[in-house]
């Protein structure tokens, strides 16, 4: 992940978070990003206070497997009644 700043640069706000590949400096959506912005891991996507870019999102969750195993089920299953 890699951050988009506004107007201010690095010593503002992050604006949004997109998607990179590897150590790219280009969104998946195709959205350029300065150098030496924060990064964070990709498990961190929708974890953040600010925004994640929606389509950068949608590309990557179109690319990765989805392991149900590696996420808490208890966010996206009904709870079963005994």
């Amino acid at each position: 992940m890699h951050a988009e700043y506004g107007d201010q640069g690095r010593s503002g706000p992050v604006k949004q978070w997109h998607m990179v590949q590897d150590d790219s400096l280009t969104g998946l959506c195709g959205r350029d990003l300065v150098e030496g912005a924060a990064t964070l891991a990709p498990t961190e996507w929708g974890q953040t206070q600010e925004v994640c870019c929606r389509a950068c999102g949608v590309l990557w969750f179109q690319s990765v497997p989805f392991l149900a195993d590696e996420h808490d089920r208890s966010k996206y299953l009904p709870h079963e009644s005994p």
